[in-house]
């Protein structure tokens, strides 16, 4: 086995470990040539494992050589399984669409809370004025063939908007880090000016309702404007 490959094998175990809780914060893990012998690997391979891991910030490598597990905050240990387990996946079209479908799911909520919030204005005066920015764009550029990803970038910061106000921290951590991967692919979409248009005048719909409170039509009109491009990723050419 190559190098390269044993020292990502070894790494990769070690983090399950690490993640399941059989080494703890501050407990030091075997040494090299431990780990050498029981992986069969090379002294070097597993140093290279030990780098791997530092820089994903599980763990420190110490003076003397020890190595030491971090405490792992949620956001890390997200990011970390999120990152394992894209690294083991395709991406296709299934996954992308699951993707999509827990981004329906927090964002839903996120809605319904966000409309319900009584300290909302801030949140929606920045969604108010990221529609403003959309319709500025299309104004500036009738006639642009890049007009369209501008828009979508716009849209990207308005869902995160919404998203960023969402009180559940585990499904808020698993969506920051695999939505990267998920808006790599919505640039992809295309789309005509007429349908830009549309997709903003129901945004403004739905900083109305927000601004007014009405759960009912934020729910409805998220659900709208999320499955319409869920049928655009459905279609979408791998």
């Amino acid at each position: 086995m190559a190098e390269k490959t044993k020292s990502a094998e070894i790494a990769s175990k070690l983090e399950q470990m690490i993640l399941n809780k059989e080494y703890e914060a501050g407990q030091s893990l075997p040494s090299q040539r431990e780990l050498a012998v029981e992986f069969d690997a090379s002294p070097r391979a597993v140093r290279e494992a030990f780098n791997n891991l530092e820089v994903k910030g599980l763990v420190t490598i110490a003076q003397g050589k020890k190595t030491v597990v971090n405490a792992t905050s949620l956001d890390r240990f997200i990011e970390s399984l999120s990152f394992s387990m894209l690294n083991e996946m395709e991406i296709d079209k299934p996954l992308l669409m699951n993707l999509f479908q827990v981004t329906i799911t927090i964002e839903t909520e996120a809605s319904r809370g966000l409309s319900r919030d009584p300290n909302r204005k801030r949140v929606v005066s920045q969604m108010s004025k990221i529609v403003d920015d959309m319709k500025a764009i299309l104004a500036d550029n009738p006639s642009s063939s890049t007009f369209g990803k501008e828009v979508q970038d716009c849209e990207q910061q308005f869902h995160k908007a919404i998203i960023t106000t969402y009180d559940n921290q585990i499904l808020s951590s698993i969506y920051d880090s695999l939505s990267p991967l998920l808006y790599k692919y919505l640039r992809k979409l295309t789309y005509t000016k007429e349908e830009l248009e549309k997709e903003i005048d129901e945004l403004e719909y739905l900083v109305e309702g927000f601004s007014n409170g009405t759960t009912d039509l934020v729910v409805a009109l998220i659900l709208v404007i999320l499955n319409s491009t869920k049928a655009k990723c459905e279609v979408l050419e791998f």
